[in-house]
């Protein structure tokens, strides 16, 4: 789907499958949330909202310097996430970076990170994408 921003997908995202197992093992409800994302090819590293951490319960797995847009540098958060596509595509184990996204509507920014597991094609004159894995 294209948008003025760009073009967007829905994902699932989750805990880890390692994460999930633990909280299984504990009988703890396993969260996910359903959010919109945008693929950003110029991002190595796909981004996930605060909004997406807080729910998630996520634990911070280590830090990263990443370069911004304006090549500024800054330390970033990594988490681990369990990603899915409506196409039943499952990442189940993706090291993710935290972002600023509200200004951009989603909560999920996908990198390179994602899309070197599958194909994308970007049809503008029919205003559509194509990722398939």
């Amino acid at each position: 789907h294209l948008r003025e921003n760009g073009p967007t997908f829905q994902v699932v995202l989750k805990p880890s499958d390692p994460a999930v197992a633990e909280l299984k093992l504990e009988k703890r409800e396993v969260p996910s949330i359903t959010v919109s994302a945008l693929i950003d090819t110029g991002a190595s590293t796909t981004a996930i909202s605060e909004k997406v951490i807080k729910k998630l319960r996520l634990v911070v797995r280590g830090t990263t310097k990443v370069y911004t847009s304006n090549k500024e540098s800054e330390i970033r958060n990594e988490y681990d996430v369990a990603l899915e596509f409506d196409t039943d595509t499952y990442l189940p184990v993706l090291r993710v970076l935290d972002a600023n996204l509200q200004d951009h509507n989603i909560d999920c920014m996908i990198g390179r990170d994602v899309l070197a597991h599958g194909t994308l094609v970007y049809d503008g004159p029919r205003k559509r994408v194509t990722l398939t894995f």
